[in-house]
């Protein structure tokens, strides 16, 4: 079957963005054809959770469950973004082989030991975002197989900041489909089914 939707292109953020201030979310169902806009976490409107790389896994853990999110901007001391960590990276396989390799417990494995680098995150371009659909969206979360994707806006000439996020857990909760999105690979098959189209 043809498709309506179409992925957005993909960069990598290799730029030392820093974060939006806010100036809430939309709750409502969304289908595929709202603005995509509809589904983003806005970072002008609500503040976005960041931590220090010094600190442990315990601390990050500690500090998603009291903020209620499962990404946290890791910041330098000017804040500017150095990285991002998530649950699932926490919660995952990298920490024991930092354990293993380095042998030393997990009390001591810092949040800056198994961060994703801004040298491997990957953005989306606010302009291009502002003009898309919620259908738009779901097909780009599909291809980058990923929890979270981030908006980088371009507010002057040599500032970047990261405008936005969007979460599969979200996305899955405002388009109505009752999917466990820990379980990545069942979330996007479902995706798959609501587009109507496949790869």
């Amino acid at each position: 079957m043809p498709c309506n939707y179409q992925e957005l292109e993909i960069k990598t953020l290799q730029v030392a963005a820093t974060l939006c201030n806010p100036n809430d979310h939309p709750q409502e169902k969304v289908s595929l054809e709202d603005p995509a806009v509809n589904i983003m976490t806005d970072l002008t409107s609500i503040t976005a959770v960041t931590i220090s790389p010094s600190r442990n896994l315990n601390e990050a853990t500690d500090r998603m469950l009291k903020m209620k999110v499962k990404l946290l901007f890791v910041t330098d001391s000017k804040e500017r973004i150095i990285g991002l960590i998530t649950y699932s990276d926490i919660s995952g396989e990298r920490p024991i082989q930092f354990q293993q390799s380095n042998g030393i417990p997990r009390s001591e494995v810092c949040v800056l030991d198994i961060m994703t680098g801004i040298e491997s995150i990957e953005v989306l371009d606010w302009a291009v975002v502002k003009k898309s659909r919620v259908g738009d969206i779901t097909m780009t979360m599909k291809k980058l197989n990923r929890q979270h994707a981030l908006v980088l806006e371009q507010p002057t000439e040599d500032t970047y900041q990261i405008r936005g996020i969007f979460s599969i857990s979200l996305l899955s909760k405002l388009l109505g489909l009752q999917i466990d999105t820990t379980e990545v690979a069942k979330t996007f098959a479902e995706f798959e089914r609501v587009l109507g189209c496949s790869s």
